[in-house]
């Protein structure tokens, strides 16, 4: 049947995820648009400075961070399958690759707003 994925939580869950794609896409091409109007000039970039701050691009936006987010939970918690890592004989626990993927993610969005806030 089309909807297959509604009969159990982890096909929603993963038809979710793969639904993040679209949004992540979207997001994709306004950041390509913005560093085209900031090339075009600051008149440009000014009025699509105005369009973003539409209630509709900022829910999109939301939207699009939320789907990010469940993104990344979702791979780092899939990474010590996709990609288990050994020193030597032993395989790394999955808890420190897990916890060390968050903790990269943390240091790279406090460098970012340090430099876009400061």
């Amino acid at each position: 049947s089309n909807i297959w994925f509604l009969k159990r939580w982890p096909y929603r869950f993963f038809m979710l995820r793969e639904l993040s794609a679209v949004f992540l896409a979207g997001y994709t091409v306004l950041l390509v648009v913005l560093v085209t109007k900031v090339h075009d000039g600051a008149n440009a970039f000014a009025d699509y400075a105005n369009t973003l701050q539409s209630p509709a691009l900022i829910v999109f936006n939301v939207l699009a961070l939320l789907f990010a987010l469940l993104h990344s939970v979702t791979w780092f918690q899939a990474m010590p399958k996709a990609l288990p890592v050994r020193r030597g004989e032993e395989k790394v626990p999955a808890l420190l690759l897990i916890g060390v993927n968050y903790l990269v993610m943390l240091g790279v969005t406090a460098i970012v707003l340090v430099i876009v806030l400061v």
